[in-house]
């Protein structure tokens, strides 16, 4: 799911796309200054990111929505049992299968941004996100309700108080909500809210207004290890 809207105000649009790829190569046809990706970038050593610790310290209650970015040496493992255990005996700490279940995704974003570096730092650049941090700074407090319920269901007050808070940047946004989620059935309304918020975090990185967390770190093969929000 990919968002796209210029300067606040302006009417935001929402299309799919089947790759990271399509992702970027749509952005660069449109000149789009910053793609924001809701995926971990840099993978941490033995210590955890400072980027996650200052995100979870700003989500408060909302807090577990945030994966604990794990050790760079998952990525060569073979199947989950493997990453689990790669992760427990350099970091202390297992590996979630809903984590594990973005490796694929992960590993595709990482491979394009080795293929081109610039893109971390030329137009359109590419930066990491958490859409739950930009929620919390964009309304100026966490979220009181979660996105989803303990069934996995979408909480539609979660989802009312998320699309409250995107309304003044994106005025059209309750309109054009109505098309992606009536002509794609994948796309959930809590990930389709995500997606909004990265997009809201990518104008404040391109109008330099963006808060940078974990600044100047970078994992063992040079990928940045920040959220930006």
């Amino acid at each position: 799911m990919a968002v796209t809207g210029a300067a606040s105000g302006a009417p935001v649009e929402f299309t799919t796309q089947s790759s990271f790829a399509e992702v970027l190569t749509a952005a660069h046809e449109q000149e789009i200054a910053v793609v924001a990706v809701d995926m971990p970038i840099g993978f941490r050593g033995t210590e955890r990111r400072t980027a996650d610790v200052k995100a979870c310290a700003m989500l408060g209650p909302r807090r577990s929505s945030l994966f604990w970015t794990p050790p760079l040496c998952v990525l060569d493992a073979h199947g989950y049992e493997e990453a689990n255990r790669f992760s427990r005996e350099r970091a202390g700490e297992g590996l979630s299968h809903q984590f594990y279940g973005l490796m694929p995704k992960i590993k595709e974003v990482r491979a394009l941004l080795e293929m081109e570096p610039s893109r971390l730092s030329t137009p359109p650049r590419v930066a990491e996100v958490h859409p739950e941090v930009s929620f919390t700074v964009l309304a100026g407090a966490p979220m009181s309700f979660a996105k989803k319920n303990k069934r996995d269901i979408t909480d539609r007050r979660g989802a009312e108080q998320r699309l409250a808070a995107l309304m003044d940047h994106f005025p059209n946004i309750a309109d054009a909500l109505r098309a992606p989620l009536a002509g794609t059935p994948k796309a959930a309304l809590d990930d389709v809210l995500d997606a909004a918020a990265a997009a809201w975090t990518a104008r404040r990185i391109a109008s330099g207004e963006a808060l940078c967390l974990g600044e100047d770190e970078f994992d063992e093969t040079g990928h940045p290890m920040h959220i930006w929000v």
